[in-house]
């Protein structure tokens, strides 16, 4: 799968270059993290640069540059290009590469009323490392289009949802929180964040295995990642879900919290050299 950058300027091994030098290339096998950007500030960026060296041990690959560094070059290319909304992808199969690509937020009517999903038998390799799997994607995809959903969730051969194509998701059964075992899964960001907040909420919650045939036992289902955040989700293979749940704005309202305390706390320092790893 290839990938283009917007606006006007991309990072290339710590370099600001112009998009019209860019040339694409297969990112297939190669390790990467998208970063959302709000009001100039990359959220969350300590936890995607962690992650991205932690993919990169497992995957075997150099990454021959600091976190300190690697931060450096996202405020950078967002300054450069003066846009202060948006999705950067950073990545590296051989060389260092980021650059804003397009993104979709989900409206406040897809907050209100959910967004449908699908499924999708199919497991990734190594879970745990945020690795591009170019044949998931697209399969993921042309899926969604042809459905119109807004999201796949992948099933096991065993019959066990583990994660969303592009989201990690959460269940809700008799006011407990339930998502399937980290291991399985890739630790999104937003999933650790989310899980966070319902122990700060004294919310119960439990990690285990989630199975397909059992959807009619849940009250509601959520997904969460960079773009979608906190998402209700409406229905999965024609099983209605409450998008409403009392559990569900709570841990929303908590996330949304959470964004704006780290706009403002990190806001100024980034843009002025104050903040390091």
């Amino acid at each position: 799968m290839i990938y283009y950058p917007i606006h006007k300027y991309f990072v290339f091994n710590g370099l600001i270059k112009s998009n019209n030098e860019f040339v694409a290339s297969e990112n297939a096998g190669g390790i990467y993290e998208v970063i959302r950007v709000i009001n100039g500030v990359p959220l969350f960026y300590r936890e995607h640069l962690e992650r991205f060296f932690y993919s990169a041990q497992l995957a075997g690959k150099e990454i021959k540059y600091t976190k300190d560094a690697i931060l450096q070059y996202l405020v950078n290319l967002i300054d450069c290009n003066g846009v202060y909304e948006g999705n950067i992808l950073l990545s590296c199969k051989i060389d260092l590469k980021a650059f804003f690509i397009p993104h979709k937020y989900p409206d406040e009517d897809w907050y209100n009323n959910g967004v449908p999903c699908g499924t999708f038998q199919a497991e990734r390799n190594n879970p745990n490392v945020k690795i591009f799997q170019t044949h998931v994607r697209i399969e993921a995809d042309r899926i969604m289009e042809k459905q119109g959903l807004y999201e796949v969730l992948l099933v096991d051969t065993l019959g066990r949802i583990t994660e969303g194509s592009r989201s990690n998701v959460f269940f809700i059964e008799d006011n407990r929180l339930v998502t399937p075992p980290g291991h399985q899964v890739l630790r999104g960001i937003t999933r650790e964040k989310t899980i966070m907040l319902a122990k700060e909420e004294q919310i119960p919650f439990e990690e285990k295995d989630i199975l397909l045939k059992d959807m009619l036992s849940f009250d509601a289902v959520f997904i969460t990642g960079t773009s979608s955040k906190i998402l209700p989700v409406s229905e999965i293979e024609g099983v209605r879900f409450n998008p409403l749940n009392k559990i569900i704005q709570l841990l929303r309202k908590k996330y949304d919290s959470l964004i704006e305390d780290q706009v403002n706390k990190y806001g100024h320092d980034l843009f002025h050299g104050h903040i390091t790893e």
